[in-house]
């Protein structure tokens, strides 16, 4: 007998409520400096902010990370 199939939860859904915040800028094409002044924050924490986000999405770049965030969010 097999074992059933589990599904596997989509990375994007382990992002924390600042993290999609933050991916939801980059993937409407602001810049880190657009995003920091809108969110007050500093472009450093919104540096490490992405550095977090990448490494959960296992995503090689920012645009990477846009295009998942596309797909899973359908942003137009």
């Amino acid at each position: 007998m097999r074992a059933p199939i589990r599904s596997k939860s989509d990375p994007i859904d382990t992002l924390t409520a600042r993290e999609e915040q933050i991916l939801r800028r980059v993937a409407k094409g602001l810049s880190k400096r657009e995003f920091a002044n809108e969110l007050s924050l500093r472009e450093k924490t919104i540096k490490h902010y992405m550095s977090e986000i990448l490494g959960k999405l296992q995503a090689r770049n920012r645009v990477e990370a846009a295009i998942m965030a596309h797909e899973a969010w359908r942003l137009k």
